[in-house]
């Protein structure tokens, strides 16, 4: 009986230096966090021109009204089910008892961005999550949808849904329809080898990957998707590659 308690006492002694041990480790390596207060301008109340020095450029923010029913559904369909930080945010959450919360992977995603210099390792990741939980207690879910979409990377030089719409359709975000939102959406996960004018292929590929998408989210109707993906990619822009 003694022996098991004292192995029980040496367990829970064990136990509690590693959580003070990751604590210490959290917050030590991760001290250095971007100002997400920086970010309020990326869910602007009308269009303002931004630039952040994390951004490969310069680009216009727009409201969320502004981007429009069809490309908020397709960027929904295509970035919504991303996976989060998992087993990290997890290990985060016992130690600190904050948790990354189901408004979504925009705060993850957002905070990936604000760390100009890329990088995978253990402190990097423990200061996204950091990042990502100060967003979350910071802004709305609409407000983090917002931030997201207009610091998306397109490819071609494009930062931003508004830039997107008008290089590679000409249009504002709110007038695009469902197909040619589908293929914005689907640029951000890789858009230089998504790129509709040097990989049209993968590109319509992706395009019909994210309409079916929307229409399994009851953001259009099975025949509105099916219309959308017989169209062509109908890009109009100029591929500055």
């Amino acid at each position: 009986m003694r022996l098991m308690m004292r192995v029980l006492v040496l367990g829970l002694g064990v136990g509690a230096l590693s959580v003070v041990g990751g604590a210490v480790w959290i917050f030590f390596y991760s001290r250095d966090l971007p100002d997400i207060k920086t970010l309020t301008v990326f869910a602007p109340m009308q269009a303002v021109h931004v630039s952040d020095p994390c951004l490969p450029a310069a680009s216009t923010a727009v409201p969320y009204e502004s981007i429009g029913d069809n490309l908020r559904a397709a960027l929904r369909a295509a970035e919504g089910s991303e996976e989060g930080p998992g087993v990290l945010a997890e290990m985060y959450h016992e130690i600190t008892g904050n948790v990354i919360s189901h408004k979504g992977p925009y705060s993850w995603l957002i905070s990936r961005t604000m760390f100009c210099a890329p990088s995978k390792n253990l402190t990097r990741q423990t200061g996204e999550i950091r990042t990502a939980v100060q967003l979350e207690r910071r802004f709305s879910r609409r407000e983090l949808f917002t931030i997201f979409a207009n610091r998306a990377w397109f490819g071609e030089g494009q930062v931003g849904v508004e830039a997107a719409s008008q290089h590679f359709f000409q249009r504002e975000p709110n007038q695009l329809q469902a197909g040619e939102a589908a293929l914005l959406a689907g640029l951000i996960r890789a858009p230089a080898y998504l790129s509709p004018f040097t990989h049209p292929d993968r590109a319509l590929k992706r395009r019909n990957e994210v309409i079916d998408a929307m229409v399994a989210e009851h953001a259009i109707d099975p025949k509105e998707g099916e219309i959308a993906k017989a169209r062509a990619l109908g890009v109009v822009g100029r591929s500055v590659q």
